[in-house]
């Protein structure tokens, strides 16, 4: 489990694809869980969560492009 003091999404996305499946620990997001190489939306995320979350992920598809 990694963790990162401050978020920046290039650098989470960057680690989330490398290892594919796991969780890591974001100051001021708490612990989050990636698999398949993204990150899962947390049943009770609120809004500032699910909208990191999906900037992550966005970050993520465009390396696969």
């Amino acid at each position: 489990m990694r963790s990162f003091k401050q978020f920046n999404s290039l650098r989470i996305a960057r680690y989330v694809k490398s290892f594919f499946r796991g969780t890591l620990y974001v100051t001021g997001l708490g612990l989050l869980e990636f698999q398949q190489g993204m990150l899962v939306m947390p049943s009770n995320a609120g809004n500032n969560v699910k909208m990191r979350i999906s900037e992550v992920n966005r970050e993520i598809k465009r390396f696969a492009v």
